[in-house]
């Protein structure tokens, strides 16, 4: 080897070891005072529509909620101004909302409950308006998932019992609401290891993709009360709704580990990539010994995926973004640390991460779901090469020490260009 080669094979090497650089971050306080609103990796509470940002959160529901009915919070939708303030959209809607959608013509789309064994699909009569929101589907359980074309069709794929006792056989039950026909189809996919409900959907026509993850209490694969138990994953594809004829395929079953469902995007390629965090093992203690891998799948009309890990661990709240010249670039919480971290990667098959950057501001995004914009899932648009994320930070309430207060922010910034 030259001189010459030999420092341009060290410099090569200097980026791995110097400082991540840092991205220039925007930070908008949207509300505070709320309760909550933060859950799901599945969930929507951030759209974009003809350039103008919507979101939600609850506030505190009345006391004396009754046992089988807790969930009693009304909902607030904000609308972001252009000079960047944030303004609540008309009166809080009097229930709880779970995920927002937006259809092709300003229609506000939502998922509620009232409970755990409930929900009730909503529409706006008139575009923008949450206040004129209707009841159009209700279903069993609130272990669910939901998803909105960009023809205007919904679905969503809710557990048919809300038991979640391990390998009692259930069900998801598959709504379609197919625009053109104006009519529902329903159809049901067995699920013999129990409940699921945490449904990631693609929903393209009559076609649908899902990735469903199950919901049980398992007191062997976790000892801790209440024995929650996240792990298997099945992959379902529909070729069209109004049949509802379902490839249903058992893709991540193990025995004893965890599955972090983080983000689902459809990539410039027309395939469906899913982010998600892993670990299996012979035994409990063998399982929980080990880092969670992180991964993303790339998953096919078939029911099948084809699985690449990036060699990063231990990342919590990963999104998943290609920017408009195809580069790819992982968004997520490292160990823990307060400020999010964004990793540039190489382009699918390898998908190995190449650069790194900080993102110094999004320190205040502490809650475990970061929303971000998926018109592909919820509807709307996104906004090019500016990233947006929504979430919220936790205090403690003045008057009630013990109880928290929930304030939202928004932040943003442009991918890298380099």
């Amino acid at each position: 080897m030259t001189w010459a080669a030999a420092v341009l094979s060290v410099l090569a090497l200097l980026p791995a070891f110097a400082e991540p650089l840092a991205i220039p971050v925007q930070v908008e306080l949207v509300a505070d005072q709320m309760a909550g609103g933060i859950h799901g990796w599945h969930s929507s509470r951030l759209l974009m529509y003809k350039g103008t940002l919507y979101a939600s959160a609850l506030l505190p529901g009345p006391p004396g909620t009754p046992p089988d009915k807790p969930f009693q919070n009304p909902t607030c939708f904000f609308q972001r101004r252009p000079e960047g303030t944030w303004v609540a959209l008309g009166n809080p809607v009097p229930f709880n909302l779970y995920t927002i959608l937006i259809g092709p013509d300003g229609r506000f789309w939502a998922v509620g409950n009232y409970g755990y064994a409930d929900c009730t699909v909503y529409r706006s009569r008139a575009p923008l308006d949450p206040s004129t929101f209707e009841p159009l589907y209700t279903g069993t359980c609130a272990y669910l998932g939901a998803s909105i074309s960009p023809e205007g069709n919904f679905l969503i794929m809710h557990a048919e019992s809300p038991d979640f006792t391990a390998f009692v056989p259930n069900a998801v039950i598959a709504a379609f609401y197919d625009h053109e026909t104006n009519q529902w189809h329903t159809s049901r996919l067995v699920t013999p290891e129990g409940r699921y409900g945490y449904i990631g959907i693609v929903l393209k026509g009559r076609r649908a993709l899902a990735v469903l993850n199950s919901a049980l209490s398992d007191p062997k694969a976790n000892p801790d009360p209440p024995h929650y138990s996240w792990r298997h994953v099945r992959i379902a594809a529909c070729d069209d709704l109004t049949r509802g004829d379902w490839r249903n395929t058992a893709w991540l079953m193990p025995e004893y580990g965890d599955t972090w469902l983080n983000d689902m995007i459809l990539g410039p390629d027309g395939q469906v990539y899913l982010s998600y965090s892993y670990r299996e093992g012979a035994t409990l203690e063998e399982s929980r010994a080990k880092p969670m891998e992180h991964c993303i799948a790339r998953l096919h009309p078939g029911a099948t995926a084809e699985i690449f890990k990036t060699g990063l661990t231990q990342l919590a709240s990963t999104r998943i973004f290609v920017s408009s010249r195809g580069r790819w670039f992982l968004l997520a919480r490292s160990r823990g640390e307060p400020v999010l971290r964004l990793w540039e990667l190489e382009p699918p098959p390898t998908l190995k991460p190449m650069r790194e950057y900080t993102l110094p501001g999004t320190e205040v995004l502490q809650g475990y779901v970061i929303h971000t914009l998926r018109p592909e899932r919820f509807g709307g648009q996104a906004d090019g090469d500016t990233v947006h994320l929504y979430s919220a930070s936790f205090h403690p309430r003045e008057n009630d020490p013990a109880a928290q207060e929930h304030r939202f922010w928004h932040v943003y910034f442009r991918l890298p260009r380099r």
